[in-house]
């Protein structure tokens, strides 16, 4: 008989930002998402023995879209909701989500389940934030069930997908599109995205380092700038360049020429060099607060950092990939004389 078990996954901060269009669309993905797992293979390394396991993934989003609706319904927007919450604390932002995990092939420890589910909450953060950036952020999180007290949950911000789509429509490129999430979600199946603990392709590099930048909070700092950096290059193919121009080059045959507002290889290039170099100030991490006066909260909503703009490249890259159902970008040179 095989072994099934439901974790919940508590997520104290559920909602994301979002415009009222944003929300719209938001609530209409997860719905998506929600009929998309019944019983869904699911691959896994196991962490200890490093053994291929496969497990049968049901997710109910429910209790996570009623939250959602209630805030499109009640105040318009994601974005009204959080500000009613920061001025009153009754105004709920704790969502969960029930996953059903079934052991197919694999260990039937309770570590093994909860490890297969952590990774399918990676896999879906990244699926539903590359179908629509900005659209899902695990914050404050815990696991409720049987064993659940001995294992923590992850937390990931949406704030870094979110920040690249708008300084993308801000400056004019790149073009960010809305993508189908079984589109999505067959792409990173077929990469083997949840496969390996430590992966050694380039893409799943790229993925995985998405997942380290959104557990980066409020302030883009010295890792972030560098794992974006770290991505264009893997992706474009242009490691141990002495600068971005190669890699702009790159990029522009890919995405269009970028336009002057949005240009950040050269900004970005100087950051990581006087990060590596020790010349960058260094920030102290700073308390999350979910209400500011309204000069604090312009500053915030610009969206024009060279880290911001080049997080715009790497979710634009990525979503061309997903479009064309390829996994790397490849680059050739020809000469003729005639």
């Amino acid at each position: 008989m095989q072994i099934t078990e439901t974790i919940q996954l508590e997520i104290g901060n559920a909602i994301p930002h979002g415009t009222p269009d944003e929300t719209r669309r938001a609530v209409d993905l997860w719905k998506e998402v929600d009929g998309w797992f019944d019983g869904r293979p699911f691959k896994v390394e196991n962490p200890i023995s490093g053994a291929p396991e496969v497990f049968r993934i049901s997710l109910d989003a429910a209790p996570l879209i009623g939250l959602m609706e209630r805030a499109l319904n009640t105040a318009g927007s994601f974005d009204a909701w959080r500000l009613r919450h920061a001025q009153d604390e009754t105004v709920p932002l704790t969502g969960h989500l029930n996953i059903t995990v079934e052991v197919v092939e694999g260990s039937e420890a309770p570590y093994s389940r909860y490890h297969a589910a952590a990774v399918f909450i990676q896999t879906l953060l990244l699926g539903v934030n590359l179908s629509q950036p900005g659209a899902c952020q695990f914050l404050a999180t815990r696991f409720v069930g049987k064993q659940a007290h001995r294992f923590e949950a992850q937390d990931f911000d949406s704030k870094a997908f979110y920040d690249g789509m708008q300084s993308a429509r801000e400056n004019g490129w790149p073009k960010i599109d809305s993508l189908p999430f079984s589109q999505v979600w067959t792409w990173l199946e077929q990469i083997g995205a949840s496969e390996k603990n430590t992966v050694i392709k380039d893409i799943n590099k790229v993925l995985v380092d998405m997942l380290k930048i959104a557990q980066q909070r409020y302030r883009y700092g010295a890792r972030t700038a560098m794992l974006v950096a770290n991505q264009l290059e893997m992706l474009m193919n242009t490691k141990r360049e002495q600068d971005m121009t190669h890699l702009r080059d790159r990029v522009s045959l890919v995405l269009g020429q970028p336009t002057e507002a949005a240009d950040c290889f050269n900004e970005l290039h100087r950051l990581r060099e006087a990060l590596f170099h020790g010349d960058h100030p260094v920030r102290r991490p700073a308390l999350v607060y979910h209400d500011a006066d309204e000069e604090v909260r312009q500053q915030l909503a610009q969206h024009n950092s060279g880290v911001e703009k080049a997080i715009a490249v790497v979710l634009a890259l990525v979503q061309d990939l997903i479009r064309h159902r390829a996994e790397c970008y490849r680059f050739s040179e020809t000469m003729s004389r005639g």
